[in-house]
């Protein structure tokens, strides 16, 4: 009689969860609700890291930012009085998730979550369990959310994924990941005051420019 155990299954990659779940939309659109019952297992993390996901990327996906950043709030403040899985109100469950969405950001993050994927693991797991700590990272998370509000270029880019990236350490449990995201978040809360001080004194057409040189830069560094 065979008495060894079975090997336990890993959780499949950040791309190959994203790839999973697009193809079980089979062409379809779908909405919030659904999203969240097909990944609401994994807890706050890669419901946290689709919503960024496709604001953070070099080619952000336009209209998300500001609907995504509220639904970004509104779990971030879940996460803040400890509730163990996200939910959402009726309204937004409702939501619409285009499937051309979804493909969108599946199609343009390979590199992305490929290096996500390469640096983030389980390390300091204890720290990445701490409530005290993971308070510290929502109200984080709550405050890059309030960026996306805001729809003006580059003030939405970094602060999003600053979110994917502190999304990412949460749901492999790295706190190593987590501590860098903190770090980056004051970088990015810079960026997006800055393009919104240029928007005010100097008009939308200052900070365009700007805005496509960083992009273009971005593309270049990933092969994109």
């Amino acid at each position: 009689m065979n008495t060894e155990k079975p090997l336990e299954e890993k959780n499949p990659t950040l791309s190959a969860e994203l790839q999973l779940y697009l193809a079980s939309l089979d062409g379809k659109d779908s909405n919030l609700g659904e999203m969240l019952e097909a990944i609401s297992h994994r807890g706050f993390g890669l419901f946290l890291l689709l919503l960024a996901l496709p604001a953070a990327l070099p080619i952000p996906a336009p209209g998300y930012a500001t609907p995504f950043g509220l639904i970004i709030v509104v779990l971030a403040v879940q996460m803040l009085v400890g509730r163990p899985s996200p939910t959402l109100p009726k309204k937004m469950r409702s939501k619409k998730l285009s499937h051309g969405i979804v493909a969108f950001s599946v199609k343009h993050s390979g590199r992305v979550l490929k290096i996500t994927e390469w640096l983030v693991r389980p390390r300091l797991s204890n720290m990445a369990k701490n409530r005290a700590f993971l308070s510290l990272i929502s109200i984080v998370i709550i405050l890059m959310a309030l960026f996306m509000l805001v729809p003006l270029p580059l003030t939405n880019t970094a602060p999003s994924f600053v979110i994917f990236v502190l999304a990412a350490g949460m749901l492999e449990e790295d706190g190593l990941v987590l501590l860098g995201g903190l770090l980056i978040a004051p970088v990015a809360a810079a960026i997006g005051c800055l393009a919104a001080w240029f928007a005010v004194t100097k008009g939308i057409d200052a900070v365009e420019p700007a805005v496509h040189g960083a992009i273009d830069s971005i593309k270049a560094m990933l092969g994109m």
